[in-house]
């Protein structure tokens, strides 16, 4: 088959350039690839001073990876949109991949759709998120309005599934979890006896760090500590504020800092447990990477989560926006350390998270 993959991959920073690269390396594999990327993603006015590159990763190293690869793409230049959609009727494709997380990307899909349905291609919409985590009334008119036109999509959550069917009913919904990001397993070896409890990833109100740290103070008396690993998006201090007040800081470190993907064993070979104590969320890159070091992860039954983490043997669910619920789930760890994390989450993954499936998944679109 002829693919073309519209999508930001490494040397951007983030948990979808990686999934789109993990994508983008299996569909290579296995079809004649035309892998469109971005020179610029977010104007740095909505994405702050932060940097959007990761600078330890070399663009031409990427380059090198795949038969058929640009970096062209200006999200902000409506030319660049133009001359997108020629490159991609020029080669041609079966089906065309875009991939959806936030309502940004609106008016460039709005474009693209409209330019590749007048030359007869096929575009397949994979939604690692329907709505986006942060939302509203506008962002919301946007998204149904966007993906009401679209008849094909993946899916990584039952939930996700249904709420598609609302916006478009007469589209084909695929639905695959979550592929697993693999890693260099590496055994910690260390001489304490403490829970070593990891938090990582982008720190954001809706992933409920907030409710971890009072979950923590329960806990103030146990062996147990806790590495915040990630940058804060805005509002750290209230975050120290609370540690403070809540007197557990001599049970927290912080990390706040981007960290990229070979600096991450350091983190999770550490770690005995990976603590997702989101408010809402539908999927989340944090699990499958947890999973990529065969961590057991503790989490809130938000979202699709519940299809990701078989509870006790993978991980732990627990009610969400509860301080003491999650903390009775790191105690459950604490009494089960005889289970088998590592096995269990290998045998799970093997059988539901690989990027060769979602690959099967896509296929499937063009066999229909």
């Amino acid at each position: 088959m002829r693919i073309c993959l519209v999508a930001p991959i490494p040397p951007f920073r983030g948990g979808i350039a990686k999934y789109c690269y993990s994508l983008a390396k299996e569909l290579d594999k296995r079809h004649d690839l035309l892998l469109l990327s971005y020179k610029r993603q977010y104007p740095e006015l909505l994405f702050g001073k932060k940097s959007q590159i990761d600078v330890q990763i070399s663009k031409d190293t990427v380059v090198k990876e795949f038969h058929t690869i640009t970096y062209d793409i200006d999200s902000v230049s409506i030319y660049s949109w133009f001359k997108t959609a020629k490159t991609i009727s020029a080669f041609k494709p079966d089906i065309v991949v875009l991939p959806w997380w936030v309502t940004y990307w609106a008016p460039l899909y709005f474009y693209l759709l409209s330019a590749l349905r007048r030359d007869g291609i096929r575009v397949v919409f994979i939604c690692i998120n329907v709505f986006e985590h942060e939302t509203n009334r506008l962002k919301n008119i946007l998204t149904k309005l966007l993906l009401g036109t679209v008849d094909s999509f993946i899916v990584h959550s039952e939930q996700e599934k249904s709420v598609l069917l609302k916006i478009a009913p007469r589209a084909e919904v695929k639905k695959h979890l979550l592929p697993l990001f693999e890693y260099d397993v590496k055994v910690d070896a260390r001489d304490d006896t403490a829970m070593h409890l990891l938090f990582f990833g982008f720190v954001r109100p809706y992933k409920g760090l907030d409710i971890l740290l009072e979950a923590l103070a329960i806990l103030k008396h146990h062996d147990i500590t806790l590495k915040i690993v990630g940058e804060f998006w805005h509002d750290k201090d209230h975050y120290v504020e609370l540690i403070d007040k809540l007197h557990i800081s001599s049970h927290i470190e912080i990390i706040d800092t981007y960290v990229p993907d070979n600096e991450m064993s350091q983190y999770f070979s550490w770690a005995d447990l990976v603590v997702l104590p989101y408010r809402q969320s539908i999927t989340s890159g944090v699990i499958a990477t947890a999973y990529g070091f065969r961590k057991p992860v503790l989490a809130t039954n938000v979202g699709g989560f519940y299809e990701v983490i078989q509870d006790g043997c993978t991980g732990k669910i627990v009610a969400q926006n509860n301080p003491q619920t999650l903390a009775d789930g790191i105690l459950w760890f604490l009494a089960n350390k005889q289970i088998n994390f590592s096995d269990n989450i290998s045998t799970f993954a093997s059988q539901n998270m690989s990027w060769s499936s979602l690959v099967d998944t896509i296929e499937e679109f063009n066999e229909r």
